[in-house]
């Protein structure tokens, strides 16, 4: 697997100056290098690991959402999903990385059952999301709502909101 960081600085914890200016100005947040620990230690195991490419985590109060790119088949996200979270001791969600806005927020926000994504331009000229979720689901939401809705911002690089239906 590809990494933004460098493999022997991520496995022994001390990172070169060009790693360290990647965590330095935020290309590479401080969180992230335990992750990609993680994922390094299941490359061994795992073989489909090492096509991939490592893109970005995010941690959601004890939720990891895992950005990863390639062509990967939803039984091996689940499995790597399940040897992650051994190993991180947190629930990890493993997400494939994609331009496809749609099937990007249905990963994140899976289980929940995703009605539909809107466009809502305001008076001021900016767009805002409008991902609409099923009631009946919004167990699965719970209380990272707010987080969920900065997370998709930040990936879809739009004001996003989510509501229930």
């Amino acid at each position: 697997m590809k990494y933004p960081l460098d493999k022997i600085c991520v496995k022994s914890g001390i990172l070169c100056p060009t790693c360290q200016r990647k965590v330095d100005t935020g290309i590479v947040d401080k969180n992230e290098i335990p992750v990609m620990k993680a994922l390094m230690e299941l490359e061994d195991r795992l073989k489909e690991l090492r096509r991939g490419e490592y893109i970005k985590s995010y941690d959601l109060n004890g939720l990891v959402i895992v950005l990863i790119r390639d062509h990967w088949e939803k039984e091996e996200l689940e499995k790597i999903s399940k040897e992650l979270s051994n190993i991180l001791r947190r629930r990890t969600k493993v997400v494939v990385y994609t331009n496809d806005r749609k099937y990007l927020v249905e990963q994140i926000l899976y289980p929940a059952t995703l009605l539909g994504m809107n466009t809502l331009w305001l008076p001021d000229g900016t767009e805002q999301i409008i991902v609409r979720i099923s009631r009946r689901d919004q167990r699965f939401i719970g209380g990272r709502k707010s987080l969920l809705e900065k997370l998709l911002a930040d990936l879809l690089k739009k004001n996003v909101r989510i509501r229930f239906e």
